[in-house]
């Protein structure tokens, strides 16, 4: 009998998750984020041009399968608007980098007619405002006006008119109003700074554009649910259709969700009464599993009843939603391959960024808890510290981190932190030095970070390295050569030998980090699609302009190579390092702990220091004390001294071996 009940529960289950599905899948509901091939997660205002009425901004080509993540992205700011913007990246804040190479061109070409006028952006709308995030003031004067400007102003001088720009970026601007009270003030985005004659250095065709809400528009979407919409008219008004579709699902999915806890709980009933009655009366056999139970912590149903779990606090989602201003869109950090990053406020005062998982992504509880053990087991000053956490049981699945307030690597380098000689060389190496200290540490202490680029590498106000994001890290014990498992990580920083082999040592990172040495070196993505085929990818270009004697064409020319012997000798030495890191075949590169060694020799200028320091065994324990001295593990080994010098001609156009077995 109760077989047959057990029969029909099933054949009950099953009807109903099919309905439910089919109500679903007719019903569905605006995403709340989408990817973009290599250009990562947007959210709302943006949309995928196949969903124009789920946003405000169209993102064209994300859906096209067909070489997608190397596909040039189209935006498309205003309805009917042109679709000729290149989208390069989204930033922070609703924010979104891009390229307009219409206006590239006429600048190139006629720079004084495309300065006549200011740059043009759509018209504002009832919904929402769009801002350059960066600009420069021009007055554009009439030719053979008499008047005393300030000295550091420059001037540009076209055919009917002169452009004047200033080259400190005051803050007083009513004093410039005043002298220039007779010229026209253009706008436009800029990328650089402007002590310079060359008026083309910094204003750009590249740019960051900030996408603001209405306030109408911010209480439609935020806090009613509702999607903003103009009438033909063009008043604005709420669609509340779609949070109406999304109460309904909710609904739906809630009472899926009752029934099937009854029919578990029913099912959960009839077996315990099952076992009772076929259960031993054996009374030692009761008194050995009740022990067993006391003794075993894996018979607790829910390991994190408590409020703690592997040994860091647990949040709930009510008071991490509280400290994020319900995850307000003014409050995003950035977004990734696995979830939206905010900025948040404890009810004690610390400030703590919250990684929110994205619920579509089916593997989000295995990174969860990935990122969780392996962040509870490392403590190193160059690693991102772990706060708490949510319940892995809990519906939303967040991580809570120290905020680290300096941006990313990446931004400083080439994103919209990037300025002209605000990241000179010394504290370049410092970052090189710090974020192989981190990864030096990883592989002593059997992980692998899997994910190593530049995007990953916080920094400080003090520019101090915090290496983050390990929801792809992997355990990697030292009796084994190599983990077999599909590639994962970026575009553009991916170990060539793992994507062929399938085979990931610690020897993948190596390669990961020789990209970030070239990224520091030349300031340039790791992927650009608007370079050359063969040169898209950095690591192609670093090793063809090594192999050509041209390192100096790619170094930033900011860092001063051509004019400070010191740094040039660095940069050199280093680039020699990322060449070794960036050999095809794993056995030719250095390990990350001799990568560190190298690097310290070169900045302390000491090329003997290896040969004073006293061989002993200080590699990490497994569960390693947060005052563990990396340096001291350092002075297990020494990295031979490349066989060939970049700034020599090569012998022949393949790479070379590196290191002795």
């Amino acid at each position: 009998m109760a077989s047959v009940v057990l029969l029909r529960l099933v054949v009950f289950f099953h009807l109903v998750l099919i309905f439910s599905a089919a109500y679903v899948n007719g019903h569905r509901a605006c995403p709340h984020s989408f990817t973009c091939g290599r250009l990562g997660t947007f959210e709302y205002p943006f949309t995928k041009a196949e969903q124009p009425d789920c946003g405000l901004i169209l993102i064209h080509d994300c859906d096209d399968n067909h070489n997608s993540s190397s596909l040039p992205k189209k935006i498309q700011l205003e309805n009917n608007g042109r679709i000729g913007l290149e989208v390069n990246g989204i930033t922070q804040q609703n924010s979104v980098s891009i390229f307009d190479e219409d206006f590239h061109k006429r600048l190139q070409e006629d720079t004084c007619g495309s300065l006549n006028h200011n740059y043009s952006l759509p018209s504002s709308s009832p919904l929402f405002s769009i801002h350059i995030k960066f600009n420069v003031s021009l007055f554009r004067c009439k030719r053979g006006l008499n008047m005393k400007i300030p000295q550091h102003y420059y001037r540009y001088s076209c055919h009917d008119f002169d452009i004047y720009y200033d080259g400190l970026d005051s803050p007083n601007k009513t004093e410039a109003h005043s002298f220039f009270s007779s010229c026209s003030v253009l706008q436009f985005p800029s990328k650089d700074r402007t002590d310079t004659t060359d008026i083309l250095s910094f204003v750009s065709a590249e740019m960051i554009l900030q996408v603001v809400l209405s306030d109408d528009c911010d209480n439609c979407y935020n806090h009613r649910g509702g999607l903003c919409r103009l009438d033909k008219n063009r008043k604005f008004y709420c669609d509340a259709s779609e949070s109406k579709r999304k109460s309904t699902i909710l609904k739906l999915l809630l009472g899926l969700v009752a029934g099937i806890s009854v029919i578990l709980s029913a099912i959960v009933i009839i077996g315990c009464l099952l076992r009772r009655k076929h259960a031993p009366s054996d009374p030692h056999y009761q008194s050995r599993n009740t022990d067993n139970n006391a003794i075993d912590p894996s018979s607790n149903p829910d390991p994190e009843s408590g409020r703690v779990y592997f040994g860091i606090p647990l949040f709930s989602y009510k008071e991490l939603e509280k400290a994020t201003y319900n995850f307000h869109h003014a409050r995003k950090l950035g977004s990734g391959g696995f979830g939206t990053v905010y900025y948040g406020k404890l009810q004690d005062g610390r400030e703590v960024a919250v990684k929110r998982l994205f619920e579509h992504n089916y593997r989000r509880v295995e990174q969860f808890m990935n990122e969780v053990e392996i962040l509870t087991r490392m403590h190193h000053r160059n690693l991102v510290s772990l706060y708490g956490c949510t319940s892995r049981h809990s519906h939303e699945l967040l991580l809570v981190y120290e905020y680290v307030p300096n941006g990313t690597v990446a931004c400083h380098l080439h994103g919209d932190l990037a300025r002209r000689g605000t990241l000179p060389w010394y504290i370049r190496m410092k970052i090189a030095i710090e974020t192989a200290s981190a990864l030096a540490y990883l592989h002593a202490s059997d992980t692998i970070h899997r994910d190593v680029k530049t995007k990953n590498i916080l920094l400080t106000n003090h520019f101090s390295v915090k290496v983050a994001d390990f929801g792809l890290s992997r355990l990697f014990p030292h009796d084994v050569t190599h983990v077999s498992t599909a590639p994962q990580g970026t575009l553009g920083y991916l170990d060539p030998e793992y994507h062929q082999c399938y085979q990931l040592t610690s020897k993948s990172d190596v390669y990961s980090f020789g990209v970030v040495l070239m990224e520091l070196i030349s300031s340039m993505p790791a992927i650009d699609m608007r370079r050359h085929k063969d040169e898209i990818n950095l690591s192609s270009l670093a090793v063809k302009k090594i192999q050509e004697s041209a390192l100096g064409e790619l170094v930033d020319d900011s860092l001063g190579f051509d004019s400070d012997d010191e740094v040039k000798r660095m940069i050199v030495s280093v680039a020699e390092l990322a060449f070794q890191c960036l050999q095809r075949e794993r056995e030719l590169r250095p390990s990350m702990d001799e990568v560190l060694k190298v690097l310290m020799r070169i900045e302390s200028g000491n090329v003997d220091m290896a040969e004073h320091v006293e061989e002993e065994d200080v590699r990490p324990p497994s569960l390693p004390s947060p005052d563990w001295d990396e340096l001291a593990f350092l002075k297990q080994t020494m990295l031979p001294t490349s066989p060939k010098n970049v700034t020599d001609k090569w012998d022949s156009k393949s790479t070379t071996p590196s290191v002795s077995s």
